[in-house]
């Protein structure tokens, strides 16, 4: 019986399993997940905000998958009520108050239809193609990943 408990336990807290528990772990190569990112300098104004951390590997078996990721939007570019070009990232205020996360917890969205504006602090669910391509923002960052868009963003639900 405990040789069962302990092989359940391993099984869940395997870096495969995690994860599946959050779709963000799965953009990092395997080897690298569950290290500690690099700590954040709070003594940093607002307005000087730290540099992005451009470390970390690519998940190329990713490129061409159909995913579905949860995260926030950070807006690059609008038409009226609008976003066409944008950030996911996985917390709130990535990009913007803090520094930004590595490129591969990026993920670029170029959407000429736009999507309805969506306030800062909701979470929504992207469903799309993704490809490992490289992109850089000048001034905010550099993602590593972009998804063109299969529909709609819809609202965060477990």
């Amino acid at each position: 019986m405990l040789r069962i408990l302990y092989l359940s336990l391993v099984i869940l807290l395997s870096p495969s399993a995690l994860a599946a528990a959050n779709p963000w772990q799965t953009l990092i190569p395997e080897l690298e997940r569950g290290q500690k990112p690099a700590p954040i300098n709070h003594s940093i104004q607002l307005e000087e905000r730290a540099p992005q951390i451009k470390s970390g590997g690519f998940v190329h078996a990713l490129d061409g998958q159909a995913m579905r990721m949860p995260g926030f939007i950070v807006p690059l570019e609008s038409d009226g009520n609008k976003i066409t070009e944008f950030f996911l990232v996985p917390f709130f205020g990535a990009c913007l108050h803090l520094p930004p996360p590595p490129p591969n917890q990026i993920i670029h969205v170029k959407h000429p239809q736009g999507i309805d504006m969506i306030e800062p602090w909701e979470v929504v669910w992207l469903s799309g193609e993704m490809q490992v391509k490289a992109t850089d923002i000048e001034g905010l960052a550099s993602a590593g990943y972009a998804m063109t868009l299969s529909k709609a963003p819809e609202k965060y639900a477990p």
